[in-house]
């Protein structure tokens, strides 16, 4: 009997699990401004933290942070608007152009004896696909911050009503001694300091590789700015991710020289970024595995589109943040995290 309702339980679980899934990529207009709600209000409890101490009461701190960020959220908006539209109109001139680098590529290689079975190599790497994520991922993050209103609303009351969360599950937990709170306190504090913490490193990379590109010459140089900026929330995965176009267009407008100063400032960027300063103000990594923020970003980018690529490793976090805290799921934050260090055998 016992057997039989743990397997009862494990498919009303599964079964709840795809019905909300199902549910979230359905409800995307609703589900997508909630989620960068949360993502916007871990980020500016910092501010908000510092004006209250400065003696500032919670409302007139909220509100004052909450209206530059709105700027700031609107700025974002219109600038990407107008980058997309115009990124959008010369794609089919780049792609004339990746034509005809491809058309060469494929007489060096004849000329060479180096045949491709029944294919050209534009049919066998195909740079389009590259032009057309980052566009398609811009706009797509466009249209989501254009609904600023929704989203600042709501990270407005959540911020009101922030302060309180401690006392309420303060209250549902009161018979068991405050563990509830001592778990929800500690995933919310990892998780506000791994983003607080990834929101400063990414908007130094974005600074760095726009004046980089800028001073290199290349087309669109915030747009790549903007896009190092938001993948870099993405570890490992986003820094390829974000170099890839820039380095493409370097090909097509600049020379070789060019291209390779392009390839250098991205990889000097995220050498001392990523490996030299979060770590040293981090102190601590993700806590996932490359394969789990590989995973997340394709499967989080499937359910929810850019926002959920942007958000992937956050709620991926929170998962196993949350799989920890219970002995019947830690099985799942060990297949999430890195693998764990061998014991040391000792010898007799």
């Amino acid at each position: 009997m016992n057997r039989k309702s743990r397997l009862r339980d494990s498919v009303l679980t599964i079964a709840g699990i795809l019905l909300i899934l199902f549910a979230a990529r359905v409800a995307q207009g609703l589900v997508i401004p909630f989620l960068l709600s949360i993502f916007i209000s871990i980020i500016i409890t910092v501010p908000v933290g510092w004006l209250k101490r400065c003696g500032f009461s919670n409302l007139f701190a909220v509100g004052i942070v909450v209206l530059i960020t709105l700027f700031f959220e609107v700025g974002i908006a219109l600038f990407l608007g107008k980058s997309a539209s115009q990124f959008s109109r010369s794609i089919p001139e780049y792609q004339a152009q990746l034509a005809g680098l491809m058309g060469k590529v494929d007489l060096w290689l004849l000329k060479h004896n180096i045949e491709l079975p029944e294919s050209s190599l534009s049919e066998v790497i195909n740079p389009n696909v590259v032009l057309g994520f980052a566009n398609s991922f811009i706009s797509g993050l466009g249209k989501v911050l254009s609904n600023v209103a929704l989203i600042m609303f709501t990270v407005f009351f959540m911020l009101l009503e922030g302060h309180r969360l401690p006392q309420k599950i303060h209250a549902i937990d009161h018979a068991q001694e405050g563990e509830l709170l001592k778990k929800c306190t500690f995933i919310l504090e990892s998780t506000k300091q791994y983003i607080s913490i990834k929101a400063l490193t990414s908007l130094i990379t974005g600074v760095f590789i726009t004046i980089g590109l800028t001073l290199i010459g290349l087309n669109f140089a915030s747009l790549w700015g903007f896009l190092a900026f938001i993948l870099n929330f993405i570890p490992t995965i986003g820094s390829i991710l974000a170099a890839a176009p820039a380095v493409l267009m370097s090909c097509l407008q600049l020379g070789l020289m060019e291209t390779l100063s392009v390839l250098a400032l991205y990889l000097a960027v995220n050498i001392v970024i990523g490996n030299i300063v979060e770590p040293a103000v981090m102190g601590h990594k993700v806590g996932l595995s490359t394969l789990a923020v590989f995973l997340s970003l394709v499967f989080w980018g499937w359910l929810l589109g850019p926002a959920g690529m942007l958000l992937s490793v956050p709620l991926t976090m929170l998962i196993k943040y949350g799989a920890e805290a219970n002995p019947q799921t830690r099985w799942l934050a060990v297949l999430l995290g890195p693998a764990p260090p061998q014991e040391e055998t000792i010898e007799e």
